[in-house]
């Protein structure tokens, strides 16, 4: 009598009809690995993370503080988590600088503090996402929402933001230098308004309330920010 094939995951037997384990999942035809099996992969899971990016992006694009929300609340395998989104935002915004030398075209005024804040804006924004958390966490506090909650919604933002600044704000800042402050300051306004938005949705506060808790959490992070790049000038200049 032939002996029953068996799942190579689990070792549960398998009838012909099986296209998949019933016990674990795992696929029946599971194929001798070779280069070809390797590349295959490679393309699912790059494309399957591809997808899941850019759609958690146009989502944050269009209701931040209810993606956050939502993550917190449960919904995990719908969303990417805040922290890998985040780091790799932060990974494909520098993939892209360097292999359109974006940075090396820019011809920023002679300001050192403009150029680090420009030059390394993903250690910047990996650095404010705690500290937006920490400073919106007690502004918020009778919502209910800890510290760790906090950190899901500001690392949701950084990461949009970083997508924002590497496809937007960079390439008009190349392409239009004399225009710099100008252009910076109507991307923060617009990162403002947009934070804002997402406070509104996450916490439930009303609108005006929520600009002004917003303002407090962004003077926070740019005064702490500011301070760190001040001393990045002053080891700078000893060096």
């Amino acid at each position: 009598m032939e002996e029953a094939a068996k799942c190579l995951n689990c070792g549960k037997p398998l009838k012909s009809k099986h296209r998949f384990c019933p016990k674990c999942g795992q696929s029946a035809k599971t194929r001798r690995f070779s280069l070809r099996e390797v590349r295959k992969e490679m393309q699912k899971r790059v494309l399957h993370a591809e997808a899941g990016i850019v759609q958690l992006t146009w989502a944050l694009a269009l209701r931040p503080g209810q993606v956050a929300l939502e993550y917190v609340e449960g919904k995990r395998k719908k969303y990417y988590s805040p922290l890998k989104y985040l780091t790799l935002s932060a990974a494909v915004s520098v993939f892209i600088n360097e292999y359109f030398h974006l940075l090396d075209n820019m011809h920023l005024h002679p300001n050192p503090g403009t150029e680090i804040a420009t030059r390394f804006f993903n250690i910047i924004i990996l650095f404010s996402v705690p500290i937006s958390a920490l400073a919106s966490w007690p502004l918020f506090r009778k919502k209910g929402v800890n510290y760790a909650e906090n950190l899901v919604l500001h690392a949701y933002l950084g990461g949009f933001r970083t997508v924002f600044f590497i496809l937007i704000f960079t390439p008009l800042v190349v392409w239009f230098p004399e225009y710099y402050y100008r252009v910076l300051s109507i991307y923060f306004a617009i990162w403002f308004a947009y934070m804002t938005w997402a406070m509104v949705q996450f916490f439930g506060d009303s609108v005006w309330l929520t600009v002004l808790k917003a303002f407090l959490v962004l003077l926070v992070n740019q005064i702490v920010i500011t301070a760190a790049i001040f001393a990045g000038i002053l080891i700078r200049l000893r060096t």
